[in-house]
């Protein structure tokens, strides 16, 4: 521990608060909360830490910083903010919600509408979600859209005069307040009942029907009161539909997670008004190594923060979460562990509905898996290789008449791009265009600069039997295999072979080898431009009177391309060049244009 650090430590308080520490490149790679911020920071940096996550961390851990609260709820909630800011490496986190759609019914317009949206704005509308089933979003939209008529459409009322509505009216799917077909205090009414309904009080929504009926009773207007009648009718028969956990027609969340060492997934089955309503599942982050209890723990927190105003009666889970006490007081003890009934049978549902989460992301990864797995083995299984090729590169040449010859090799490992290991070589001992002499070159420039970790099995070559022979005259590896790619007839030719092979167009080992090599092509391509078009823009700056060798690399750093500098303000970004310099070289640039 070096002298800087130690001093740190022996200063930090005995308060509560939130610490953040950081890695060698004073990245944020941890965020965590403390009742006594001393004992806690210096347990970090103890000799024998036995959770291997945290052990994990510690080393990790070059610096700190530290923030005093007055209490320790003061630090949980600072904690939250903080780890949504930052997004730690070592922090358990929820997946965001604004992946997932919501309800939006806007209120800063005198006839709101109503739509999804992943958009979340505070302060605009009234959101309600999220639904991580696209299909129950969709089924109550679409239910909506009948029971409660509201406008989805973009125009502007009240600015706009419009003759005529749209379909919907005549479908009944919206009252056509752009047509002052409702008034704005019945158009509300209706925003209020979709509010209601949205929140579980089917209850309240009939009343003020019923109420609404007999208005229109005693005015006469039967054809109304039938239509608001038919509506009742539709609600009860939806509320008769759904089961019914509670008679006490009480909002509650259950929670149920499941983890299998190297994911994990929570699943909250939203129970509004005594039904299940809703179903939400979020994948956590950094989950590795933890217990139900502390991904509970991380969950409620990220979870219920923003929602302190508005809690469930009840939050049901499957075990009490790692800091219960100060969780029951930031959440006004609405959490509950049942140990039996129908309490404990609803967390066995979400814990179920969690489980079945995980499985699917295990799937995926499975079926990923396979089809970059199967291609690599199937070339070897085809081209009769001594070994499946887990590490291939592919070479490709790039040349327009003898210049600027470059050189691209991309590198797939498990038949995926890994482009951190693509290279690039500029030609330096052919004289004019030779492919032959100018693959040897890369080939050999390329093996002597790479280490074992990265080594290829396969080394592919774009072209037919004279890339391959240049190439091969430059390989002095044994372990290392060679074939090359032909494009005309996408031909395979493999040394010490007469014959090509050709491989069927559905074959997946060919399908790779076509990949591999267009991507190499690609890579190459695009080199040769950026080289071409840097070219081109030092000698046009060459021409301008009055540029420096020091001025001229700052434009060509920050510009690369005559194309990409497209005004002066850009050009007075640099430092030391001011407008007048600025509006010199725009000029003549496009005067040489």
């Amino acid at each position: 521990m070096n002298k800087i650090l130690a001093e740190k430590l022996s200063s930090l308080p005995s308060s509560s608060g939130v610490y953040l520490m950081k890695n060698r490149a004073e990245k944020i790679i941890y965020v965590g909360k403390a009742k006594i911020l001393k004992n806690r920071v210096r347990s970090y940096f103890a000799k024998n830490i036995a959770d291997p996550k945290t052990a994990e961390l510690a080393k990790n851990i070059h610096d700190f910083e530290y923030f005093s609260t007055n209490n320790e709820l003061e630090a949980l909630l600072l904690e939250n903010n903080l780890i949504k800011k930052y997004r730690p490496k070592y922090n358990i986190q929820l997946r965001d919600d604004k992946q997932y759609p919501f309800i939006k019914i806007t209120i800063n317009e005198p006839f709101p509408k109503i739509f999804i949206t992943r958009d979340l704005q505070k302060g605009d509308a009234k959101y309600f979600g999220p639904f991580t089933d696209g299909r129950a979003l969709r089924r109550t939209l679409h239910l909506l859209e009948w029971l409660f008529p509201l406008r989805n459409c973009n125009r502007k009322i009240g600015e706009l005069k419009y003759e005529r509505a749209c379909m919907n009216l005549q479908m009944g799917k919206c009252f056509a307040p752009c047509i002052n077909n409702i008034s704005q205090t019945e158009y509300h009414r209706t925003v209020k009942q979709i509010i209601h309904f949205l929140n579980g009080k089917n209850r309240k929504i009939i009343d003020d029907l019923k109420e609404q009926m007999n208005q229109f009773s005693q005015q006469m207007n039967f054809e109304k009161a039938a239509q608001i009648r038919d509506k009742i009718s539709d609600i009860q028969k939806l509320e008769n539909s759904q089961n019914i956990f509670f008679t006490d027609f009480q909002n509650r969340d259950v929670i149920g997670i499941f983890t299998d060492g190297e994911n994990a997934a929570v699943a909250v089955l939203k129970i509004l008004s005594g039904k299940m309503i809703n179903k939400e599942i979020y994948a956590l982050s950094n989950s590795t190594y933890q217990t139900i209890p502390q991904l509970l723990n991380a969950f409620l927190k990220q979870y219920y923060v923003e929602k302190l105003e508005n809690l469930p009666h009840q939050i049901i889970v499957q075990q009490n979460p790692n800091e219960l006490e100060m969780l029951q007081i930031l959440l006004k003890n609405k959490i509950k562990n049942p140990q039996r009934g129908e309490k404990k049978a609803l967390v066995a549902i979400a814990k179920k509905n969690a489980l079945n989460y995980v499985e699917d992301l295990n799937l995926k990864y499975l079926r990923k898996s396979a089809r970059t797995i199967f291609p690599v083995t199937e070339l070897k299984e085809k081209l009769g290789l001594k070994k499946i090729p887990h590490k291939m590169v592919c070479l490709d040449i790039s040349t327009i008449q003898g210049s600027d010859t470059v050189a691209s090799v991309v590198y797939f490992e498990n038949g995926k791009p890994k482009k951190k290991n693509y290279r690039h070589f500029i030609i330096k001992t052919v004289i004019g265009q030779d492919d032959f002499a100018s693959m040897a070159e890369t080939l050999h420039r390329y093996l002597l600069k790479i280490d074992n970790e990265i080594k290829p099995d396969l080394i592919v070559i774009d072209g037919g039997k004279g890339q391959l022979s240049a190439a091969q005259e430059a390989l002095n590896d044994d372990e290392i295999e060679l074939i090359s790619l032909a494009k005309k007839m996408e031909e395979i030719f493999i040394p010490n072979r007469k014959e090509s092979v050709t491989l069927p167009l559905s074959s997946s080992a060919l399908r790779l080898l076509i990949k591999i090599r267009d991507e190499a092509h690609r890579f190459a391509i695009t080199f040769h431009r950026k080289r071409r078009s840097k070219r081109t823009l030092t000698s046009k700056l060459d021409e301008i009177f009055g540029i420096g060798e020091k001025m001229k690399f700052l434009l060509l750093k920050k510009f690369g391309s005559v194309e990409n500098i497209k005004n002066v303000e850009q050009i007075c970004e640099i430092k030391g060049i001011g407008p007048k310099i600025a509006e010199k070289i725009i000029r003549e640039l496009e005067k040489n244009k």
